[in-house]
């Protein structure tokens, strides 16, 4: 009986120890995707970021009809450009050309490519600039954009490295037709998109710290806690088992106990009944398998048999108290 509660009590604690485990890894990969959710979140927000000042960057470019520059080794006259007035000469004899929104869209890119590591790309499913044709990913989200996408964006793993790359329309507005109104485009209408491409990695490197960090604590937690129950779980088994013996003291005394009808010892369980050593006192017996105490007295019956001359105090023939 003993062995079977025992038993019983460690699948019971085993049960709580799976159950706990099951507890903190599930835990653990709720926090790793919520990890890897805020870190893509955060490259999302740093491209919409960049989307939104080359948007802002154009739109000046827009309102002010282009800006001219010196001509130069690395920059020259953009060829696409369809305006009598793209290419001046001042009064002093300086080259200028005129950079319209597209152009210095493209300026920028090369320039944050070199500096940044930030690939930036305008193009269209109906191209001005062959230079400017969209790869295959960039052909998947205009065709959503004409489905009313907002923006589109995915983690690509390539042979050097993880890379984020978003993409946003650009919609047609009126000084959009100066341009491409021969396009067949009205206002309103997804005219392309702007690209943002740049590494994951330092996202990557940050994001697997965190995991590192999360997943140490989960361990300490699991640790910790597994040595919680098994601490209180010996001592659960341990009081156990002596409630369990302290049944079977009581189901022993309360059952037929073989008791000596001269000296009243009793005969201790599965032993012999001629080994005197079988036999103890009552109030032994008892001592033993209980938390009962005794106190030693007679009883009327016996101290007449013992002490037929013994009178009680105040009875007749007994000792009476002076005062």
């Amino acid at each position: 009986m003993k062995l079977r509660t025992r038993e019983r009590a460690r699948k019971y604690l085993v049960g709580i120890s799976l159950f706990f485990l099951s507890v903190t890894i599930v835990s653990l990969v709720i926090d790793l995707r919520s990890i890897r959710t805020q870190y893509e979140k955060l490259a999302l927000v740093e491209s919409r970021a960049i989307f939104q000042t080359i948007v802002a960057m154009r739109n000046w470019n827009f309102k002010h009809d282009g800006v001219y520059v010196l001509v130069s080794k690395t920059l020259k006259p953009n060829p696409y450009l369809k305006d009598p007035r793209r290419d001046l000469v001042t009064t002093e004899g300086l080259k200028l050309t005129k950079v319209n929104a597209a152009y210095m869209t493209r300026l920028l890119s090369d320039q944050m490519r070199r500096n940044n590591n930030v690939h930036i790309h305008i193009t269209s499913l109906k191209l001005l600039n062959p230079g400017n044709r969209a790869d295959l990913w960039e052909r998947d989200a205009l065709a959503r954009f004409e489905s009313g996408s907002r923006d589109e964006h995915e983690i690509v793993r390539t042979g050097k490295g993880p890379i984020f790359r978003y993409m946003a329309p650009l919609m047609v507005e009126r000084s959009c037709l100066a341009c491409h109104g021969d396009q067949g485009y009205r206002v309103g209408d997804v005219r392309g998109g702007i690209s943002v491409t740049f590494s994951y990695t330092p996202f990557g490197r940050a994001m697997r710290g965190a995991f590192r960090r999360i997943t140490l604590v989960h361990v300490l937690f699991l640790f910790l806690g597994l040595g919680i129950i098994f601490l209180l779980g010996r001592k659960i088994i341990r009081r156990i088992e002596e409630l369990q013996d302290t049944m079977d003291r009581i189901k022993k005394l309360e059952g037929l106990l073989p008791i000596c009808s001269g000296c009243k010892k009793i005969r201790l369980a599965e032993s012999e009944e001629m080994d005197r050593k079988s036999w103890v006192p009552i109030e032994e017996y008892i001592g033993q398998r209980t938390d009962a105490e005794f106190s030693h007295g007679l009883c009327p019956d016996c101290l007449k048999k013992l002490y037929p001359d013994y009178r009680p105090e105040g009875e007749a023939g007994g000792p009476v108290r002076s005062e």
